[in-house]
């Protein structure tokens, strides 16, 4: 995997986790420790939650990873 598919994935679980987060009414670094145990927790996004479901739709649309993602997670 290229650095760049790497960083991808890893923004498309930060935006996944921030969405999530608010819906199920929990932090976003205990949701992120469930989800990504073994990775450091990254800064939750400073847009609202709206902002990162739009940027998962555009991202999914053209990457099998991140459709599946959202998928699994119900984003």
């Amino acid at each position: 995997m290229t650095y760049l598919e790497s960083e991808m994935r890893k923004t498309a679980m930060t935006y996944v986790c921030h969405v999530k987060s608010v819906e199920l009414q929990i932090s976003f670094s205990d949701l992120w420790g469930f989800i990504c145990p073994s990775e450091p927790v990254p800064s939750v996004p400073q847009w609202p939650v709206a902002t990162s479901r739009d940027l998962l739709v555009g991202m999914r649309a053209d990457n099998e990873f991140v459709d599946a993602l959202c998928s699994k997670y119900e984003v």
